[in-house]
Formats: C-alpha cells, sequence, structure tokens
C-alpha cells in the first residue's frame, strides 16, 4: 500500500478516524493502532508479518532480560541474541545471494568450479528499516540510556507503526515509546501541519519525481545509447532531483501521517543540496540512518576519539555500510567505497586546514563548494541508479561519447527540473513560513486548498502509481 494511492488515504482515514475514537482507552487505542499497523504491512505481503512479530517478541524478550540482570556475562548474551537475530535475518533475507554469488564467481576465478547458492525469497520490504529501529532499543538498555517497557503492546506498536514502517524515518525507541505510553492530545495546528505535510509530500512525489522518473531517468537508464552525452548527464541531474523529491516526500507523509495521530517523527532532511562538503552532505541526507551508524557503530568503533589512522578506518567503515545499506548489489558496494573515500579525504584536508564542521566561508568561497558538492553528488548517484555495473558502465562511457544535443529534454522536463531546484535553494523559513500560513486559514479554506492541489495532481500524474525508491531497501 504505496502513500501515493487512494488506497492509503482511505487507509490513513480509517485508522486516524478508529484511533481518535478510542483515545480514552489506553489498550484498546494501542491494540487498535497495532491492528492497523499489521494489516498496513500484510497489504504487500501477509506471511512476512510473522518476520516483524517475530523481531518484536526476541527484542522485548531481550530488553527485559538485559535489564533484568546484573551478570555483566548474561546481559551480553541477551544483547548478542538480538544482533544475532535481527542481523542475521536482514543478511539471509537482504545479501545471502549476493555474497554466495561473489564467492562462486570468486572461485570460478581460481579455476573451482561451483553450483551458485540460491534463495528464491521475497525482500521483506522495509526490512533495513524496522532492523535497525528495534535493535536501538535492546542497544540502548544495554547501555543503560533507556528503561525496557513492560507492555508487549506497546513495544509492538514501536515495532509495527504504519507510517514509518515501510521507509522510514528509522526512529528510535526513545523517542517513539514515551509518546505511545501516554495518552495522545489533538489540536488544531497538529492536524493543520500534518495535512500540510502530506500534501507537500504528494507533491514531491507524483509531480516531480514520478514526473521525472517516467520521463525522463528510466529512459535513459534503460537506453543510454539513445541519448547525447548532455542528455545522460541532464537525466543524472533529474535522478538527484528524482530521489530527493521521492525519499523526502515519503518522510513527509509519514510525518504528516503520525501528527494526525498526535505522534512527532524525526525529519529525516534538511536541504542536503545546499551541503558544502560531504560530511555536511551526510549530515543533512537520510539523517535518521546517518545518525543512527554514527551512534551505534562510528562512535563504538572509536569515532574521532583515537589515532588519525584509526579514525579514518572508522569514517572509511562507515560510509562503506552507508553504502552496502542501501543494497546487495557491486553497484551498492561501490557508492560505498567512492563514499567512504571521498569522506575520508575530506577529514583528512580538514584537519591539516585546521578546519571543522562550524568553520564558516565568504560567500562567494561557499557558493563554490556548494556548486562542487552538487557535482560529486550527482555524478557518484550514477552508480546507485544504474541495475548493474555493465549499466554504470554504458551511461558512464555515454557521458564521454562528444554528442552534446539536448532536443529530447521537453520544455516540461526543464521546468519540472530548474523549478524543483531553485525551490531547494530557497531560504529555509520560506518553507516554514507557508506551513504557519496553511494552519492558519479556516478549515474550509484549508480543504479547498486541498482540494484544489489533489485536482492539479491528478492532471500531471503518470497513469501507474510509481512505488517509492526507498522501499525497496
Amino acid at each position: 500500500m504505496l502513500f501515493n494511492s487512494l488506497d492509503y488515504m482511505l487507509f490513513l482515514t480509517l485508522a486516524v478516524a478508529g484511533y481518535w475514537l478510542l483515545f480514552r482507552y489506553g489498550l484498546g487505542r494501542l491494540v487498535f493502532l497495532l491492528g492497523a499497523s499489521c494489516l498496513f504491512y500484510m497489504a504487500w505481503h501477509p506471511a512476512y508479518i510473522v518476520l516483524i512479530l517475530g523481531s518484536a517478541v526476541l527484542d522485548y524478550t531481550a530488553g527485559l532480560k538485559i535489564a533484568g540482570s546484573d551478570d555483566a556475562l548474561v546481559r551480553k548474551r541477551w544483547l548478542t541474541l538480538s544482533l544475532t537475530g535481527n542481523l542475521g535475518l536482514l543478511g539471509v533475507f537482504k545479501y545471502f545471494n549476493f555474497f554466495a554469488g561473489a564467492v562462486t564467481e570468486g572461485m570460478g576465478v581460481l579455476g573451482v568450479d561451483a553450483t551458485p547458492w540460491h534463495l528464491d525469497v521475497l525482500l521483506p520490504v522495509g526490512i533495513s528499516f524496522y532492523t535497525f529501529q528495534t535493535l536501538s532499543y535492546t542497544i540502548d538498555i544495554y547501555r543503560g540510556r533507556l528503561e525496557p517497557t513492560r507492555s508487549f503492546i506497546q513495544f509492538a506498536c514501536f515495532v509495527t507503526y504504519f507510517p514509518q514502517l515501510v521507509a522510514g524515518p528509522i526512529v528510535r525507541a526513545v523517542d517513539l515509546l514515551p509518546q505511545l505510553a501516554r495518552r495522545p492530545a489533538l489540536t488544531r495546528e497538529g492536524v493543520s501541519r500534518g495535512l500540510f505535510l502530506i500534501m507537500t509530500g504528494i507533491i514531491k512525489k507524483v509531480a516531480i519525481a514520478d514526473f521525472l522518473s517516467v520521463n525522463l531517468v528510466d529512459r535513459v537508464s534503460d537506453n543510454p545509447e539513445a541519448y547525447t552525452a548532455t542528455e545522460v548527464i541532464i537525466a543524472l541531474y533529474g535522478f538527484t532531483m528524482q530521489i530527493y523529491c521521492d525519499f523526502s516526500g515519503y518522510t513527509d507523509v509519514a510525518r504528516g501521517s503520525a501528527m494526525l495521530m498526535g505522534f512527532q517523527l524525526p525529519r529525516n532532511f534538511d536541504r542536503p543540496y545546499m551541503a558544502d562538503n560531504p560530511a555536511a552532505f551526510w549530515r543533512s541526507w537520510h539523517m535518521t540512518l546517518s545518525s543512527w551508524l554514527r551512534d551505534y557503530l562510528y562512535f563504538p568503533l572509536g569515532g574521532s576519539r583515537c589515532s588519525p589512522v584509526r579514525s579514518y578506518w572508522n569514517i572509511w567503515i562507515t560510509m562503506f555500510l552507508i553504502g552496502l545499506w542501501h543494497g546487495a548489489a557491486w553497484t551498492f558496494v561501490w557508492y560505498g567505497v567512492i563514499q567512504a573515500t571521498v569522506l575520508m579525504v575530506h577529514r583528512i584536508f580538514y584537519r591539516r586546514a585546521g578546519r571543522s564542521k562550524d568553520s564558516r566561508d565568504a560567500l562567494g568561497v561557499y557558493i563554490f563548494k556548494v556548486f562542487c558538492c552538487l557535482q560529486f553528488v550527482v555524478f557518484s548517484r550514477l552508480l546507485f541508479r544504474a541495475t548493474s555495473m555493465d549499466n554504470a558502465f554504458e551511461v558512464g562511457a555515454r557521458i564521454f561519447s562528444g554528442t552534446f544535443s539536448v532536443a529530447q529534454i521537453s520544455t516540461s522536463l526543464w521546468l519540472v527540473l530548474l523549478g524543483s531546484f531553485a525551490a531547494h535553494y530557497t531560504p529555509r523559513g520560506w518553507y516554514e513560513r507557508l506551513s504557519q500560513g496553511f494552519a492558519k486559514l479556516p478549515a474550509p479554506a484549508q480543504g479547498v486548498s486541498l482540494a484544489v492541489a489533489g485536482g492539479l495532481l491528478s492532471l500531471v500524474a503518470t497513469s501507474e502509481v510509481v512505488p517509492y525508491i526507498y522501499c525497496q531497501f
């Protein structure tokens, strides 16, 4: 059930209505929310709900056992069981076929004939997100930063909460569990801001991301030889904006849906293409993933509080895993390698120059650095979009073909692409004032605004519902 579908809008309406009808009844409200979240997930593949609930049972039990024991060995064993169970499922479903294929290829290079192993299973949608989400619970309890919940229903709601279940943002237990434990409060401002977020998220997805995907990006990626070098480069810029509007649009709808029920989910993006260096980009892109790996991998490895060589390695392995987290394919492996290497080199130069993330440049220097950082993001995304390494080489070769026509880039594509980048670079305060202005409108005026937006979107929407990119992760 995709956010950009009428099915989801109907489901959300019924879920919000049922939730508020039961808001006085704590257990009934949570049971209803858990049931609605399970139905949401089961609309994709009913059998895989067992994986999520199984993960919930494991981590709920592990949390109680860790908190209830003073024996360091017992605590460590339960944490290990939680890590092994969750990461084991992720490894089997998402990475087994990739690594098995890599081993088979490696043996073939060595002259050993091996039969490739292959698991014929579907990748559970959202497994990369809810795995990290549940792990934050047991790790924080083990560190003494969180008390375990005694209510399995509350914990199961935290794991399965439908707005962020499939593609994030990655919500930590310390943030969402307290909200589930208290009685929700309905405010006019909360509802208005939630509706505004849903509206802007759908606009990003349908009017920008899907339009660029169907009319430019997919066509060029599937058949790069039919396009000139300039058109391929424009398509890379198109994909850069497509993936931002697709994923940030999903996050907007998720956060807006949660607000309609009185919940606050974390932001996941902060104008990432305004970053002036790779580190700043990853602090503002997929912020909940970057911060999760920072807190649960980078810092435990030693962070920057160790020797320079070790700190560079910590950066490299963290960024490499960010690439691999996105997909089990060589394109994502090399994407991670490039991101890791560039970020490590950036840290080396910053340290030698005596700079930090708080250092400021003159406006002209800042603009130049933003431009250079954007070029790195755009061209490294070639690997992110490619369906295979062969496809990546085909697209890359076409960039150096020496052809410069833009005849296949329509006026509407220029308007959407240039308009979306222009909107991205507007001052941050503009969007907030627009949101506040919508919230101040009378309810009938808000309804008319939403109806007009929906009508306009129906005119530009593609004939088929285009899945969200990050749902595949």
